[in-house]
């Protein structure tokens, strides 16, 4: 740190504001607000920092604050200098060209068309939808059922369009200025759920028409009929009073937060939105700071539910909007559902970043000197102080999981209080089975462990006499979290946190954990996790299902937090369940 960003660090003030991180050339590496700037801003330079964090501290040279009377002006100045400086570090929300909307204009001869932008108030917007393919096909079949004009600008002569009966042809034809009423009624009524009343309608034109033994129309309403329920059966209720209202739940693992909102508009559920994001900072700045972004580019539903670990009334404030923590059980249901999309969302991003990546294997391969890796096996034991111990085996093949060739197995007698000895066991049986049954081995077998545990896996494939398969580690810091890969000499190589390499074996230990802890649950030890849980004031058994669907362990909920915790639970239940855990584990 120079002296300069020393001496306006110890003039930063103790009241609300903005702050801009400036590297050496004086161009903007990072904005942020916050209630208390002396308090965040120094956080930048007290704690140690991984991943993208650690490098934005590595290259502030210079720091200017702007003060505010009110967190709310701070959150909205933030807003519009991210805009005017767009800082490589900040979360910058420029894909909003994923979410199209259907809109209807307002015009006297309105008409359907596919918009990005849901704050025009020249048009009537339905959505969003998830993808553009999802959109144009509902467009497509409205615009098939209802004669709205087509054309973008009106044309001097009618087109086929007119010919096929899918348009009033208002360039050409005097049209009653009522006449599109009805449509107008029909396309708000599909989007709100009541589409009963449109196939009804169609059903009858069918019928009709094949009376008139015209049965080329008749086919056509069939399919059109088909085409609305394939649409609308594929949207669940969730709400009977037909309120609009997102739901917004995060996941946080390996220095990345994943957002997730599912949009429900009129008691339905019209998109999931999933955004995988760097942690810069705290997990409630960036909802917050993200959540400003979302909602300037889409309509703003009546009301959001979300955890209380963001600060609830400064959202409210800002977006003058309802922030809900859910109390009840159906509401709480929804807020997990957002989580459990944040969690698959950020699985997905890790397998997207790391599988089928040659690059990763040829860094596996020149780690232990080889030319070629291709079939990795990662095992994992699982247990509560020696009891229902287990073993579980998980196999990849270029870069893809391979189910059908995962292995499980108990730890029989004393080896079940010794973790070097259940590895032997497990990787002996799992190896000894593979020889007897004439199976291929795999190049590498990465023990989820450190030196003692490879060393016990190498005894047991020595045992067998297996030569050809290369023993690797992986080397954990104080928090349990991964930070080195050992080689088979025993040699540590650093991971970024940001690399493929790095997510590749996180996706793999994410997998082995679940597999291992699903084995675990289905034995003795669901009990055992039971009994560490039962002294927690108000986690029910609800709540307690709620968190094993969501961590595979209790290590893994050990090394969350309470904000991450209070989405599916009140942050005072959450609290004593960490002191419970670190006391006990």
């Amino acid at each position: 740190m120079n002296d300069k960003l020393k001496e306006k660090l110890d003039m930063m003030p103790n009241s609300p504001g903005c702050y801009i991180y400036k590297d050496i050339d004086g161009n903007v590496l990072y904005v942020g607000k916050a209630k208390n700037l002396n308090s965040r801003v120094h956080q930048y330079f007290d704690r140690v920092y991984f991943n993208k964090t650690a490098n934005l501290v590595k290259q502030i040279d210079d720091v200017e604050f702007v003060l505010t009377l009110s967190e709310k002006e701070a959150l909205v100045l933030e807003i519009n200098l991210i805009k005017q400086y767009m800082p490589p570090f900040n979360v910058i929300f420029m894909d909003d060209k994923h979410y199209p909307y259907i809109s209807l204009s307002k015009e006297k001869y309105p008409r359907l068309s596919i918009r990005r932008d849901a704050k025009s108030n020249k048009y009537r917007h339905y959505g969003p939808f998830p993808d553009s393919k999802a959109a144009y096909k509902i467009l497509n079949l409205l615009n098939r059922i209802y004669p709205f004009r087509k054309c973008k600008n009106m044309p001097k002569h009618s087109c086929l369009y007119q010919h096929m009966n899918q348009c009033l042809a208002p360039c050409v034809l005097k049209i009653d200025d009522d006449a599109y009423d009805t449509y107008i009624r029909n396309v708000d009524k599909f989007f709100k759920g009541y589409s009963n009343e449109i196939t009804k309608d169609l059903n009858n034109k069918m019928y009709q028409a094949a009376e008139e033994l015209n049965f080329e129309k008749a086919q056509e309403y069939k399919e059109l009929i088909a085409n609305i329920n394939s649409i609308t059966s594929k949207q669940i209720i969730e709400f009977n009073d037909k309120v609009s209202r997102d739901i917004v739940g995060f996941y946080i693992k390996e220095n990345f937060i994943s957002i997730s909102i599912l949009m429900y508009r009129n008691g339905y559920l019209n998109a999931k939105i999933n955004e995988v994001l760097d942690l810069i900072g705290e997990s409630n700045e960036i909802i917050e700071t993200y959540l400003m972004q979302f909602y300037d580019k889409h309509d703003i539903p009546k009301e959001i539910y979300i955890t209380e670990s963001v600060n609830l009334s400064l959202l409210e404030d800002t977006l003058n909007i309802k922030l809900v923590n859910p109390k009840a059980s159906s509401g709480q249901q929804l807020l997990l559902m957002a989580v459990d999309n944040a969690s698959k969302s950020l699985e997905a991003k890790f397998i997207e970043l790391a599988s089928k990546d040659e690059d990763i294997f040829a860094t596996l391969a020149s780690f232990v000197n080889k030319n070629r890796i291709s079939t990795i096996e990662m095992c994992d034991m699982s247990h509560i102080s020696g009891d229902s111990a287990v073993g579980v085996v998980v196999v990849y093949q270029n870069g893809y999981p391979v189910k059908n060739k995962y292995r499980k197995f108990n730890i029989k007698g004393e080896n079940t209080k010794d973790d070097l000895a259940s590895t032997y066991e497990v990787i002996y049986r799992r190896f000894n089975n593979l020889l007897k049954d004439n199976q291929p081995l795999c190049d590498m077998l990465i023990v989820d462990g450190g030196i003692n545990q490879m060393k016990a896996a190498m005894s047991a494939l020595e045992k067998l006499n297996i030569t050809n398969v290369i023993v690797c580690g992986l080397a954990k810091d104080d928090h349990h979290r991964t930070r080195a890969f050992i080689t088979n000499e025993f040699v540590e190589i650093q991971l970024a946190k940001d690399s493929k390499l790095f997510l590749f074996l996180m996706r793999m230990q994410d997998e082995v954990h679940r597999y291992a802890i699903t084995f675990f649950k289905n034995k003795k030890a669901k009990s055992m996790i039971s009994s560490i849980l039962d002294d927690v004031k108000g986690l029910g058994e609800v709540r307690k299902n709620r968190l094993l669907r969501l961590y595979h362990s209790l290590d893994e909920i050990k090394h969350s937090n309470v904000e991450q915790l209070s989405q599916i639970m009140p942050s005072s239940v959450a609290k004593e369940l960490l002191e419970k855990i670190n006391k006990e584990l």
